[in-house]
């Protein structure tokens, strides 16, 4: 790296050391001892709320009403101040807690409530009155005590309990009402007996002095068994490899024995994606069997995320030529150096890099750290630096990792060229590929990664400041648990070293993605003979690219739901579209019209360029004859014309290909119809690439909305920025998003001339149906499935079909791109291609898809309130 970087990296963790230093704004030395004269007069009200909305966790709300004498409280002052003001949380920390010093759970078991409405008291005579309101979002996975005002939600295996603990001066006299409203939920028993109900549903205790009430609340939702869960995704990582594996031994087989650079090209990314399918497994039972929390071995697991990553690096041979080198010209030995200093820049820095992670690990003394690296007492400066340069280098080296496999795909399967089916008759030797500054090159690459890994270390900071914001509002934090400010974010840096390469981890399902789609362009480089489509394996590849990028990643929550049968959605969608493939062939209009033939010589005809723009110009001529009679036929145009047109029409009709003696267009089937069946490209490969880049681009708008649900609308925003990879993940579900549309719309182009229908959005169509199958056998199947989960899967579809549906059209215009100097605007050319009834036919056919979305989306909003 060049001195410049070296220097910024410097004065971030100056910055880093100086910002640590700082003291935190823990509100411990700010406020004075409570009170010691008890109160014995007050009004409050106190109601728990439990809004079971969400999928993934129970909203819990509390408004706390209290009005207290003024006289009698020497704070009461106090509470007509800011919220923000010391004085008036140490007010409310004295009223609701006091000098309480109970057994409590440990720290990162403690869930801190978010305040919604705490506003300043009010004064209405002797009387001061504060409001104050609060939520909490609850997990049913795992035990935890989740803070809502005065009550805490303890969760177990068997049930919640909502507790209101006796705490604080409130605790020393009688409350008005306290109540408790389950919504949807069921309470299965309440200590001590209510004196009253409402509504049927609602527990109230009225003038009841709180020692301490209790009320068990059944599971909204049966949680998650550990080993199912883990058991799911260990089955979804050994069928993603089982098809890598399937995908990649027949080329290892076929090109065993070789001379051929190109074929040996070949059987080098078949070996590499072999082996990838191996490392995927075994990454995946590390992460999920070694990696989990356990407590003191937080050093073992940070030692196994930097090695690993290190290992991932050094096995992904980025540096590594396509083919040996033969001969001895100059340019070879130039090629050879440049790679040869390439690989030692690569080794020095990935190296250098897990070194200064090793360093914080094996050298905890220097950093002032405990052997397990989670300190219990301030850390130094030194300490902070280390434990954020420890997760650094952890990061980088996993995102190192996973771009120079991802690299290394795509370089080996060739997917910067394009294919035209046929080898390349003077294949590019490697040397010449060597870029002329490669360190210059490998210096920005290593810092990008660097800058990433910051950002998601910074973000990770970031959530434990709120945590810690609402953790010790009125000092709880402090005087519960005795926790210091840097001890806490110590301890969350370092256990965030073993989480990162979770994190990372869990994004590589995009590397199965690249491994097949790599491995379908070799393999579609070597067809025997062209062909209209993919076809065998060929065909199984294209499925696989389906149920990984695309299905698998749009319903994987859905297909969550059933962790037993997480691993068979795989083969499941595979299995959907391959049937719909081969049943629908023979219906697609390019195999009627190669049957009528008899010589199937529709690919050799289309293939040639002068022949395919000859039936272009024929169905040009085709479609302005179709406008003409259509004049005709609402009499702008006179009528003799009519047989003249219809004359044309016909001689356009007797299409006959290359060594074909009888027209070869069924009757149903025009010009039109084979022109844009054939697709804007010449190869189907090509096609698929075509229509890849425009569902990529016509999928940034549902990508965005899809992150914004799932991340931050409604409350879900308060857990993705308190999550310690809250904001990281909400791009990663963005991408992953444009990741998936991509895919949906390279399969829609290598499909393209083997689906039923003479416009593009009839073959769209047909991949909603292969989707849909899976999703309606998972729901017969899986009993009591969540509505919700339901309608967010299908909405996931509709959307797919949307911009799969946007994206056929926009192919349908590129197969007559050659008109866009007669027509300016695409949409003109739109409407040229589809004529002015077929075009309204299918803007119908869009609007509906969003009208059915917009339904779904009402109903999944109406269901949730």
């Amino acid at each position: 790296m060049t001195s410049a970087v070296w220097r910024w990296i410097v004065l971030a963790f100056v910055t880093l050391g100086w910002w640590a230093a700082q003291p935190a704004q823990a509100q411990a030395a700010d406020v004075v001892d409570c009170p010691s004269a008890p109160l014995t007069k007050a009004d409050v009200t106190s109601t728990l709320i439990f809004d079971d909305q969400y999928r993934d966790f129970v909203q819990v709300r509390q408004t706390t009403i209290i009005k207290v004498p003024e006289r009698q409280l020497p704070l009461a002052g106090d509470l007509t101040l800011s919220a923000d003001a010391p004085n008036f949380r140490n007010a409310m920390y004295c009223l609701l807690h006091g000098k309480s010093k109970q057994q409590r759970e440990k720290f990162d078991q403690w869930h801190p409530e978010w305040k919604s409405g705490v506003t300043r008291g009010t004064k209405d005579g002797d009387l001061v009155t504060v409001r104050y309101e609060s939520e909490n979002l609850v997990d049913a996975n795992g035990p935890g005590v989740f803070e809502v005002g005065p009550w805490e939600v303890r969760t177990a295996q068997d049930g919640w309990r909502a507790v209101l603990p006796l705490k604080g001066a409130l605790s020393k006299f009688s409350w008005r009402e306290i109540k408790v409203d389950p919504r949807d939920l069921k309470i299965s028993s309440v200590d001590p007996w209510v004196t009253g109900t409402d509504k049927g549903r609602i527990r109230v205790w009225r003038e009841y002095r709180p020692e301490e009430i209790w009320v068990k609340i059944e599971l909204p939702r049966a949680p998650s068994r550990l080993w199912a869960s883990y058991l799911g995704v260990i089955s979804w990582w050994v069928s993603a490899s089982v098809v890598i594996a399937v995908s990649a031994w027949r080329f290892l087989d076929r090109l065993k024995a070789t001379g051929d650079s190109k074929k040996g090209t070949n059987r080098l990314l078949a070996f590499t994606a072999f082996l990838w399918a191996g490392m995927s497994v075994a990454l995946g039972l590390t992460l999920l069997l070694l990696l989990r929390p356990s407590p003191g071995a937080t050093s073992w697991r940070a030692f196994i995320g930097i090695s690993s990553g290190l290992a991932l690096v050094l096995l992904a041979w980025p540096w590594r030529p396509l083919v040996p080198d033969s001969g001895e010209s100059r340019r070879k030995q130039k090629g050879a150096s440049r790679r040869k200093q390439k690989r030692k820049v690569m080794v020095v820095v990935a190296s250098a890099v897990a070194l200064s992670g090793l360093l914080v690990i094996l050298g905890h003394d220097l950093f002032g750290l405990p052997p397990n690296l989670a300190p219990t007492s301030p850390p130094s400066v030194m300490g902070i630096a280390g434990l954020a340069l420890l997760d650094l280098s952890m990061l980088w080296l996993w995102l190192a990792a996973v771009v120079a496999w991802a690299w290394r795909f795509a370089r080996e399967g060739e997917l910067g060229r394009s294919s035209n089916g046929t080898k390349p008759e003077h294949p590019q030797p490697s040397s010449e590929g060597e870029p002329e500054h490669p360190l210059r090159r490998i210096a920005a690459i290593g810092f990008a990664f660097a800058v990433v890994a910051a950002l998601v270390v910074a973000c990770r900071v970031l959530a434990f400041e709120s945590l810690w914001k609402r953790a010790n509002w009125m000092r709880e934090a402090t005087a519960f648990f005795d926790a210091d400010h840097r001890i806490v974010l110590g301890q969350a840096l370092a256990d965030f070293a073993s989480r990162g390469p979770q994190w990372v981890y869990a994004y590589t399902w995009a590397l199965a993605g690249i491994a097949l789609v790599a491995l379908l362009h070799i393999s579609c480089r070597n067809e025997p003979e062209k062909r209209l489509g993919p076809r065998g394996a060929d065909l199984l590849l294209v499925a696989a690219i389906f149920a990984i990028a695309v299905a698998v990643r749009g319903n994987a929550p859905f297909a969550g739901n059933a962790a037993a049968v997480y691993g068979l959605w795989v083969p499941l969608n595979m299995v959907a579209l391959y049937g719909m493939v081969q049943a629908g062939r023979r219906w697609s209009v390019l195999s009627r019209v190669d049957r009528k033939t008899a010589t199937h010589c529709v690919v050799t005809e289309l293939s040639n360029s002068a022949k395919c723009e000859k039936l272009l110009e024929d169905a040009r001529r085709c479609r302005y004859l179709l406008h003409r009679l259509h004049l005709v036929d609402r009499g702008h145009v006179k009528e003799k014309k009519r047989q003249r047109l219809e004359k044309q029409l016909d001689s356009l009709h007797r299409w006959r290909p290359t060594g074909c003696r009888d027209d070869c267009l069924p009757d149903p089937v025009s010009v039109v119809d084979v022109a844009l069946s054939w697709g804007p490209r010449t190869h189907w490969w090509e096609n698929g690439v075509k229509a890849a880049g425009w569902a990529f681009i016509f999928g940034i708008l549902p990508g965005l909305v899809t992150a914004w649900y799932d991340k931050a609308y409604g409350d879900k925003w308060m857990f993705t920025f308190s999550s310690p990879t809250g904001i990281p993940d909400m791009v990663g579900t963005f991408l992953s998003c444009e990741i998936s549309f991509a895919g949906a719309g390279l399969v829609l182009g290598a499909l393209w001339r083997v689906l039923p229908g003479e416009r593009g959005p009839v073959r769209a169509f047909n991949l909603f149906i292969a989707w849909l199958v899976p999703i309606g056998v998972l729901a017969v199947v899986k009993r009591g499935i969540d509505r919700t989960e339901l309608g967010l899967a299908v909405l996931n579809v509709v959307l797919m079909l949307m911009v799969l549906t946007l994206t056929s059209m926009w192919m349908d215009t590129d197969t007559f791109r050659r008109e866009r100097h007669y027509k300016t605007k695409r949409l003109n050319l739109l409407t040229s291609v589809y004529q002015v009834h077929g075009l309204s036919g299918q803007i119908a056919f869009l609007v509906a898809q969003l009208a059915t979305a917009v339904t779904i989306w009402s109903q999944i909003v109406t269901a949730s309130k």
